[in-house]
């Protein structure tokens, strides 16, 4: 087990760069996960952990002992007090994170996928891998443009979904089009199509765009449909995690109906 005392150790400014900097994900190939549940669930995955991190006063507290008693002691690290709050950005909980390897792309699963077009909020990218995973989608794809899927951000939103759903980030609409279920609906304020006429009882695609200007012309062009939600009132639009959940939770009442014979 090592120690860090000192904030101008290696290990510890590699921390802060991760913890503060979202580029410091993709240019340092790791990640810093935040918290006993993000940690026990990328431990359950058999994400590829660095370090245990933990600050030297919550050794006692047995979510961080449980999450101790599975990584070797020689990926242990304490940290004082002092500089792990210069870390954290939890308010409350047991002072604990896991150093760990930023995941390969993952080979494709059938089922509904998720395309994110330029999403730059990191609360909104989270809170749709959330959704998504909860809603059964299997695929998540972060076009270029999108906030980095594996910056501390994104993860606290995504509250674990990460490893309930394979992420697939920083790739072009080209890479991935052609091997997307059929068919692709993209969600506009003005779409030719009404959601609740859908039939999405099998796995279709669900391209939600940028928060202000939507999904990319040129991809729009490649869906089959544009949907629209149905809205009352002077609303103009919904927030994208908001239109992500209606639509993906019409497909999942479709498929609750099918299989029970509705």
């Amino acid at each position: 087990m090592k120690r860090i005392h000192s904030a101008d150790n290696p290990l510890f400014r590699r921390l802060l760069a991760l913890a503060q900097q979202p580029a410091a994900v993709r240019r340092l190939g790791q990640a810093w996960l935040e918290g006993p549940h993000l940690g026990q669930a990328a431990l359950d995955s058999g994400l590829q952990v660095v370090a245990l991190v933990c600050a030297e006063d919550a050794l006692h507290d047995p979510q961080v002992a449980a999450l101790a008693g599975r990584v070797p002691d020689s990926r242990q690290v304490l940290l004082g007090a002092a500089l792990f709050r210069r870390l954290s950005a939890v308010a409350h909980g047991p002072a604990v994170g896991l150093l760990v390897a930023r995941p390969a792309a993952p080979p494709r699963r059938p089922g509904v996928a998720v395309v994110l077009d330029r999403l730059q909020d990191a609360g909104n990218v989270g809170t749709v891998l959330r959704t998504a995973a909860a809603a059964g989608a299997t695929m998540a794809y972060c076009l270029r443009g999108c906030a980095g899927a594996w910056t501390p951000k994104v993860l606290r939103a995504g509250m674990g979904a990460h490893f309930a759903i394979a992420v697939v980030e920083d790739v072009s609409w080209e890479d991935i089009r052609a091997g997307l279920p059929r068919p692709l609906y993209a969600t506009a304020s003005q779409g030719a199509r009404a959601l609740y006429g859908l039939d999405l009882r099998h796995a279709v695609t669900w391209v939600f765009g940028n928060e202000g200007g939507g999904v990319d012309e040129a991809i729009a062009g490649d869906c089959d449909a544009l949907v629209a939600i149905p809205q009352r009132g002077p609303v103009e639009s919904l927030n994208v995690a908001a239109a992500a959940a209606v639509c993906l939770y019409e497909g999942l009442r479709q498929q609750l109906a099918a299989a029970a014979g509705g």
